[in-house]
């Protein structure tokens, strides 16, 4: 204990001590917020580094032979770990090494160190680390130390473990961009400076205070190394995957600064630049490009065959966010495939146009071509049928009956044609006026009992007297009732019942055509209500007709302002329901009235 008499009072004990301190602090920084390759190696030569100085630093405050040889003995523990756990570091930091798994190696780690920690502590046996002739010469403060031939093989083993790291190195040297250089040049420093220090007190006594130089080289190097450790990104995976995906984007990606200057290009954009015909185009067009502070009408870039759009995104200053940019950063987006399908899905869509243009004009002008010969025909099946032409023979005239019947419904077929072609361009005009719905479903109800009976089906018409006005076309409307009906007539079972209702409630009037047929399954509105499209009914393929009518009813009502839509059970039946906004009854003169 008496070695350490005095040691507060020595100014080199003190300096060791704040280098200490700092890297104890730089080191439990590293352990606590750093992750690189070889962590735990690192820390192992920073705890040999802090181990070695401390000791050396007590070594240079004492003045006593027993005490200096005590503290020189007491640092080969770090000495000695120094030098194997920073080769161990370099390979794992450097070439990621799968052997330092391995058990065995991880022993060298151990064994190495304290055996020659041991060798020295037992020099008072066999003198063989520093001899007899290790004195204080007179005059001086420190040992000069007589170094005995174990010593000198030490050194080698050591020696042995710092040329490993030279080789990884030199090895990484000739694989390495040229991006690495710099921190793998700060390893070799690093790695030869104590290396020349040591070379050089073992050589020609060299000394720092008149100590031995290799742990304050050491600490020299290691210490700034920490610093570019900790902001070197040349192995964060972060920050080398974001330089990967930045130079391997498809896109051009250009940092402008604040004065319009290009500060940094991936490799696409380089390509542009470099591209035959493009000269300084890109750069060109972002420093005159007065549309940088906006992310829309950029300037479009052409360069050969490809088109670039521009997105402009601005990049703030992190320390005053709300005051002046740093820049922008433009992504050049390739438009030239999306232009061209634009351009081909305009041109189908033209062409899509002008061929529903067409097929329109050929379905009116042959409807109102088949109108003529229609009503010709009709008419004169007519005249015959009513004997003013003279008696008809009964087969005669049941041929002509079934013609008769063929013919209103090719008419019909043709009105429902043109009517719907009407409608679907806007083209037809409807009333506007009061309508006593009621009465015309009460003759719509009468003029289909006919049709009704011929089907084997029954109608019933509830009470209807209460009030039921709406705004409306009368014909428009009669026919929305004259097609449900119709099909409720056609969807209902033989002997069946259709049945007709009108309610009132909330300012709505709502007309209802219920059926007891095999109902509609559900997720069919689209089919119920399409052009040309038809349910299958029980025992036929199709129901008879053009698969106009509830197309047609629908957008009629939707024209009026009203609406359709019906509920349904699979097997026990459908309802139809036709809603109108109901008029004011006191607004309302029976003159007025239609229907």
């Amino acid at each position: 204990m008496t070695c350490f008499d005095g040691l507060v009072a020595a100014p080199t004990l003190w300096m060791v001590i704040g280098v200490s301190a700092v890297a104890c602090l730089v080191l439990f920084w590293m352990m606590k917020f750093q992750s690189f390759q070889g962590k735990s190696y690192y820390a192992l030569t920073f705890l040999a580094m802090i181990w070695t100085l401390l000791m050396i630093g007590l070594e240079a405050a004492s003045r006593t032979f027993s005490c200096q040889l005590q503290w020189a003995t007491l640092a080969w523990l770090g000495n000695a770990l120094l030098p194997v756990a920073w080769c161990f570091f370099v390979f794992a930091y450097i070439d990621n090494a799968a052997w330092l798994k391995k058990r065995r190696v991880g022993t060298v780690l151990i064994v190495v160190p304290l055996a020659i920690f041991a060798f020295a502590a037992t020099n008072q046996w066999h003198h063989l680390f520093y001899t007899n002739s290790s004195f204080i010469p007179p005059g001086e403060v420190y040992v000069s130390y007589a170094h005995g031939p174990g010593f000198y093989g030490i050194i080698a083993t050591m020696y042995a473990f710092v040329l490993a790291t030279l080789f990884c190195l030199v090895k990484a040297f000739i694989r390495a961009k040229r991006v690495a250089w710099p921190l793998l040049t700060m390893l070799v420093v690093i790695t030869l400076t104590p290396l020349i220090a040591n070379g050089a007190y073992v050589g020609f006594g060299f000394t720092v205070f008149g100590l031995d130089p290799t742990a304050f080289m050491f600490a020299l190097g290691l210490l700034p190394f920490t610093w570019m450790l900790l902001t070197n990104k040349t192995l964060d995976m972060a920050s080398v995957g974001q330089s990967i995906l930045f130079n391997t984007m498809s896109e051009p990606v250009v940092l402008i600064d604040r004065h319009r200057n290009a500060v940094k290009m991936n490799t696409a954009a380089k390509q542009i630049e470099r591209h035959q015909g493009a000269g300084r185009l890109l750069s060109d067009l972002l420093a005159n490009n007065e549309n940088l502070n906006a992310t829309e009408d950029a300037t479009q870039l052409r360069v050969g065959q490809r088109v670039y759009e521009p997105r402009i995104r601005e990049i703030e200053n992190p320390l005053d966010p709300s005051e002046t940019i740093l820049g922008w950063s433009v992504t050049f987006v390739d438009i030239t495939d999306r232009l061209s399908i634009t351009l081909a899905l305009e041109d189908a869509l033209q062409r899509a146009d002008d061929a529903n243009r067409a097929k329109d004009d050929f379905i009116s002008v042959v409807s109102h071509e088949l109108r003529t010969p229609l009503t010709s025909l009709t008419g004169g099946l007519t005249l015959a049928l009513s004997g003013r032409l003279g008696d008809v023979a009964d087969p005669i005239r049941s041929l002509l009956n079934i013609a008769h019947r063929n013919g209103a419904r090719l008419s019909r077929l043709v009105d429902n044609i043109l009517l719907a072609q009407k409608i679907d361009i806007d083209a037809l005009t409807l009333e506007s006026k009061p309508v006593d719905l009621g009465h015309l479903l009460e003759e719509s109800f009468e003029e289909n009992k006919m049709f009704a009976a011929e089907c084997g089906i029954r109608l019933a018409l509830a009470d209807v007297m209460q009030f039921a006005v709406v705004t409306g076309d009368a014909f428009a409307i009669r026919q929305i009732i004259d097609n449900l009906i119709s099909n409720a007539i056609k969807f209902s079972e033989e002997r069946g019942v259709v049945e007709g209702a009108l309610t009132t409630s909330n300012g709505q009037v709502k007309l209802s055509i219920k059926n007891a047929g095999r109902g509609i399954p559900d997720g069919m509105e689209s089919q119920v209500f399409g052009r040309f499209e038809q349910l299958e009914n029980s025992g036929q393929s199709s129901t008879q007709g053009s698969g106009l009518g509830l197309h047609i009813s629908k957008k009629l009502a939707k024209q009026m302002s009203g609406d359709i839509f019906y509920e349904s059970q699979v097997g026990i039946g459908t309802t139809f329901h036709v809603e109108f906004q109901l008029v004011d009854q006191q607004t309302i003169e029976p003159a007025q009235l239609a229907g």
